[in-house]
């Protein structure tokens, strides 16, 4: 069996990926810091490679904890160690003392081959960078077998998305009738949503709101919403739509409780920005407040018209729920979870929204 360490004591690459994503993952989940240090060796003299190496095993074994884990964050040319428990206000000295030691027990040369950066999680959207990223695989670009899977599923979009749309022109014409008729401007309402990589494109829905709205109450409700802690009392939970908002249109009303307002996004889906199936599209400013880990929802998959939340959680559930439920689809979607999910559809619609 191999050795999970090498000769100079570090875990192995693949070890101490495994043991990195498991403190990540537990700091997503309850937020208690952790602080990644990685120490990038850009060139190693071979005559002096393994004394130069164990020198810094030495210098880091003096710097950190028991329970700090270093190890390879890429074999044999950049060094990671693991701190649980450090917050970001505590990196400045820890650095401090990290640099004061290499100072005094690394050679000159040695030292100034190397490149140390520090990182802490959990992180927001807005403090990403491209080392914390890097600690994020599911941020890579999509094996073949995915690539595949997706040619399939977008297959289904089209076919599936031309057959609705021509079944449900009729509705069109009706509703854009009602919908000029209930309340001055246009039929559709576009937006700009967040989809896949990141990208944003111009989302389309029938109007169900009166002009020229403010939407800084819109802005303060998410915000809010994604913030706030998981509550498992029934009585706590918050809709992830306001309920009773004065911007509707009477119409518009009855086309969000049943999600007919939805329609024109196979339009879409046939542009290709979305899918019939993957998580809901959120707006710009959603996406500013997300932790880094959130980011997963809009990265790896199209957006959908309905998905696992909208089935299984819809409106009434907590924002760290919703997301959950869009990675486990993430993780397990194939064509049959997709050709499910659209048939369970209709009968949670029915149901209506909130």
């Amino acid at each position: 069996m191999r050795a999970i360490k090498d000769e100079f004591g570090l875990y192995r690459e693949k070890i101490f990926d495994d043991m990195l994503q498991r403190e990540r993952k537990r700091t997503e989940r309850n937020q208690q810091p952790f602080a990644l240090i990685i120490i990038e060796i850009r060139s190693l003299v071979k005559s002096k490679a393994k004394k130069d190496i164990r020198n810094l095993t030495a210098v880091l074994n003096e710097c950190f904890r028991e329970i700090d884990v270093q190890g390879w964050f890429k074999q044999h040319s950049v060094v990671g160690i693991i701190c649980p428990g450090v917050a970001q206000e505590c990196v400045r000295s820890l650095q401090q003392k990290v640099e004061a030691a290499m100072e005094k027990a690394l050679t000159p040369e040695f030292k100034c081959g190397l490149n140390v950066s520090y990182v802490c999680f959990p992180q927001t959207s807005s403090e990403t960078t491209d080392l914390s990223l890097s600690v994020y695989p599911e941020f890579k670009t999509t094996s073949p077998g995915k690539a595949v899977a997706d040619i399939c599923k977008r297959f289904m979009d089209v076919s599936v998305a031309s057959i609705m749309l021509l079944m449900t022109m009729p509705l069109f014409i009706v509703f854009s009738i009602i919908i000029r008729a209930d309340s001055r401007g246009p039929v559709f309402f576009r937006q700009k949503r967040v989809g896949f990589g990141g990208r944003q494109f111009t989302f389309l829905k029938f109007r169900s709101m009166y002009m020229n709205n403010d939407e800084s109450v819109h802005k303060a409700f998410v915000k809010e919403f994604i913030t706030r802690q998981n509550s498992n009392d029934e009585n706590d939970k918050k809709t992830f739509k306001i309920v009773n908002d004065p911007r509707i249109t009477p119409i518009g009303r009855f086309l969000r409780k049943t999600s007919l307002d939805e329609l024109p996004q196979l339009i879409n889906v046939l542009r290709g920005d979305m899918s019939l199936v993957g998580p809901r599209p959120p707006i710009p400013y959603e996406v500013d407040e997300y932790r880094i880990w959130h980011r997963r929802r809009v990265m790896e998959i199209k957006p959908g018209i309905t998905g696992f939340w909208q089935v299984y959680g819809r409106s009434v559930t907590t924002f760290e729920s919703m997301v959950r439920m869009d990675i486990y689809y993430i993780k397990y979607r194939n064509l049959l979870l997709d050709i499910l999910l659209l048939l369970k559809t209709p009968l949670r619609l029915f149901k209506g929204a909130y």
